[in-house]
């Protein structure tokens, strides 16, 4: 379901997003939905990425030479 928004924004962005909209031959709103949900999921992605170091945070109980150890290893860094 769609719904109605107002809202205030910096003139050059909102010039910019109707020349994007003339250029995609898209409605104004497209290119808000578009805009917003490359932000959400961006924000997404970097909230999972800090969960994922939080969650995993203290698993290897090592110190500091063995640490040391392990990144010297033969091919830690290849692919």
């Amino acid at each position: 379901m769609k719904k109605k928004i107002g809202t205030v924004m910096e003139d050059h962005l909102l010039y910019g997003a109707k020349k994007a909209a003339l250029e995609k031959d898209a409605p104004l709103s497209r290119i808000f939905e578009e805009a917003l949900e490359a932000y959400l999921a961006r924000r997404t992605a970097e909230r999972d990425r800090r969960e994922i170091v939080r969650a995993t945070r203290g698993i290897f109980k090592l110190d500091d030479d063995e640490i040391r150890e392990a990144m010297d290893e033969p091919g830690l860094f290849e692919s």
